[in-house]
């Protein structure tokens, strides 16, 4: 069975046209619950340092752990979105966005996550090592990292699993309609991700460095789910990236908000951030492909 191109179900371009509008619809409510909170919020709490920053077009002030939870809330809706399109309209199950087989591999999932979450701490323990002074421990509550901890734990994997079912399921299943080159079909839906991250605050590191960053994770996830035939190794992955940066890293100007993660990282260089992801990445695909590779799928 082939994850890309599905053939259970109903997988015409007009309905992937109207499922594709019902979960922009439903990822536009889904902002509303966030967005009216924290308006009430900034309109009511008396405090002048919580507002609206109109030139970041965000919430400024709000509490870190609130602003977290909040910024989490709208990928449930999302969730539900891709949901109401695979089952009602695709007329297909929901796992077929993360395998095509009958049940998910959780040992796949979790190696993905294990392997990538390890990769990313001897890089980050590599770094430290090299550049010592750009790190330092949080000034923060043992409360608050505990509050953080379970938020992290239970949030973000749903955050992440949310955009894997939708860029890696949903849109590569997509495009995959006509383009049938893996390499060609990961650029194109690996970019799509990368490209719906320019808007975030690192961004303002270096736009070319950091954009490049966000476009290799993208393609290479991308890649390893056409050549492993399913989403599993890039779910656990991007879970392991976002939870590990979320219970340990946190930065100026950061797309998480201003965590009371464990340390703290400084004098932030795009270049060599930009160089240790293609490091980690590169360790990843290697050691993905050589164990999930599908020769099929060449």
């Amino acid at each position: 069975m082939d994850f890309i191109r599905v053939v259970k179900g109903k997988n015409s371009w007009k309905r992937y046209l109207c499922s594709l509008i019902v979960i922009i619809l439903f990822i536009v409510v889904g902002a509303l619950p966030y967005t009216i909170i924290s308006e009430w919020i900034v309109n009511t709490d008396g405090n002048p340092h919580t507002y609206y920053d109109s030139v970041k077009e965000d919430y400024v002030g709000i509490n870190p752990l609130l602003y977290f939870t909040l910024m989490n809330s709208p990928f449930l809706f999302w969730l539900l979105g891709l949901y109401v399109a695979i089952r009602f309209i695709h007329k297909r199950k929901f796992t077929s966005l993360i395998t095509p087989n009958r049940k998910i591999d959780w040992k796949k999932i979790g190696f993905g996550f294990i392997t990538y979450f390890v990769i990313l701490a001897l890089t980050t323990i590599i770094d430290f090592l090299v550049n010592p002074g750009d790190y330092s421990l949080n000034d923060v509550k043992v409360s608050d990292f505990l509050i953080l901890f379970v938020l992290v734990l239970v949030l973000t994997p749903i955050q992440t699993t949310c955009e894997e079912l939708f860029f890696r399921g949903y849109l590569m299943q997509m495009i995959g309609k006509w383009i049938r080159i893996p390499f060609l079909l990961s650029l194109i839906a690996g970019s799509i991700f990368g490209a719906l991250h320019f808007t975030n605050p690192e961004m303002g590191y270096s736009p070319i460095l950091v954009g490049a960053d966000y476009l290799l994770t993208g393609f290479i996830w991308c890649y390893i789910t056409a050549k492993t035939n399913s989403a599993e190794l890039s779910i656990g992955a991007h879970a392991a990236n976002n939870m590990l940066l979320g219970w340990f890293l946190t930065m100026n100007d950061s797309a998480l908000g201003d965590l009371p993660s464990l340390f703290v990282v400084t004098n932030i260089n795009p270049a060599v951030s930009l160089m240790w992801t293609i490091v980690s990445l590169g360790i990843f695909l290697f050691i993905s492909l050589r164990k999930y590779k599908l020769t099929r799928l060449n």
